[in-house]
């Protein structure tokens, strides 16, 4: 179950896992973000020069549409 939340967890962050973050959650790790993950406020992928880890975990505001984030617009 704990598994299962953790997943949740990521893909509410990044919308979508890979299959690092799942070896990550199953071995009891904290994910990072996908592979291909980039920064909404940079044009550099999470992890390349001039990211902090801090940085990398930011997730994209709701466009201004009055509707929610991406997932209600589906």
């Amino acid at each position: 179950m704990n598994e299962l939340h953790a997943m949740a967890a990521a893909l509410m962050k990044y919308e979508t896992i890979d299959a690092d973050q799942i070896a990550d959650i199953m071995a009891g790790r904290e994910p990072g973000p996908p592979s291909n993950w980039q920064d909404p406020d940079s044009d550099l992928p999470s992890g390349g020069a001039g990211a902090s880890s801090a940085e990398s975990g930011k997730v994209r505001p709701a466009p201004e549409t009055g509707v929610g984030g991406p997932a209600e617009q589906h």
